[in-house]
């Protein structure tokens, strides 16, 4: 199957990150909803400069951060006052959707090329890529216009305010031991009631619905790790490995299924042009087929996850 040069991993080494006292699982709660929006504030800080600036890896580093909070949020949200998550979620929904517009294009062009230079089509698909090349400068200047907006700097204030001054339910001052385990197993929940109803010729929206759900709840796994201590640590860690990979097989699947879209709209676009759409035909295929066995692979994987010994240190 054809690949693309590797995505940056998610966000820089831990050790870089904001010096912050260990969470305990006799700590309250709230320590731990502090403790991640205070990484995620520092993260914003450290990626927005080379996001400004169109560097790949910062984009993606500042869209994961935003999506790692809005995660954050809606796993902490029993805990808090809804009324302030949403709002702070909004905030940061609007800067995802700006981050993606550039970072989506980033991987289909980046996809797109290598399948090109395989197929020795480059030069017929210049009108393909001149197109999202077009569109990538227009996403990136709207990238920089937001980082450097009024409602950007707003988002960061309400933010860092929040680290300090988080309105919390009364919950929230229970253990971590007690506490974060049925949030995870909330996160869940809602990934095993949509997994394990799809099927192999389910729309392509189902599969993707599958694995932003996978993400959010590696992401819960993730964020409460540390907070339940050396003694599941492992067992945390299993989970969200298992959940990574559901994530990345059903990735896979997305990038195949855009990619062929955009191949799809862009030869409706020149229907005269016939060695364009020549071309066009040769990489079409290749992406359907690679999305079928994205979807094939699926089914294996989560497997692997939707096992008793991999969820037990959450569900009861």
């Amino acid at each position: 199957m054809l690949r693309g040069k590797a995505r940056p991993r998610d966000e820089p080494s831990k050790e870089d990150g904001p010096a912050l006292p260990p969470v305990r699982p006799d700590d309250p709660a709230a320590a731990a909803i502090q403790a991640a929006l205070a990484i995620g504030s520092h993260w914003l800080g450290v990626n927005q400069p080379s996001a400004s600036r169109g560097e790949e890896e910062g984009v993606h580093h500042l869209r994961t951060t935003t999506r790692r909070l809005r995660s954050a949020l809606k796993l902490f949200r029993p805990l808090s006052d809804p009324t302030w998550v949403d709002d702070l979620a909004e905030k940061l929904k609007w800067l995802a959707d700006t981050l993606g517009e550039v970072r989506d294009l980033d991987v289909l062009l980046t996809r797109m090329e290598a399948a090109a230079r395989e197929a020795d089509v480059v030069e017929a698909l210049g009108p393909l890529f001149d197109g999202l090349r077009a569109r990538h400068e227009r996403a990136s200047a709207a990238l920089r216009e937001a980082l450097a907006s009024a409602r950007y700097s707003e988002l960061r204030a309400v933010l860092a305010g929040s680290v300090g001054s988080l309105p919390l339910e009364d919950g929230a001052w229970e253990p971590c031991r007690d506490a974060l385990p049925p949030l995870v197993d909330d996160a869940w929940t809602r990934l095993k009631r949509a997994a394990r109803a799809l099927k192999r010729d389910d729309p392509d929206d189902d599969f993707h619905e599958v694995r932003k759900r996978a993400k959010r709840a590696r992401y819960a796994a993730e964020a409460v790790r540390e907070a339940l201590g050396p003694a599941l640590a492992e067992d945390v860690r299993r989970f969200a490995r298992h959940a990574r990979k559901v994530q990345d097989v059903l990735g896979e699947h997305q990038d195949a299924v855009v990619a062929a879209a955009e191949v799809r709209r862009a030869a409706a676009e020149h229907p005269t042009l016939g060695p364009f759409n020549f071309a066009a035909g040769q990489l079409l295929p290749r992406e359907v087929q690679n999305a079928g066995d994205s979807r094939r692979r699926f089914f294996g994987v989560w497997e692997g996850l939707d096992r008793k010994r991999v969820v037990r240190w959450f569900t009861s």
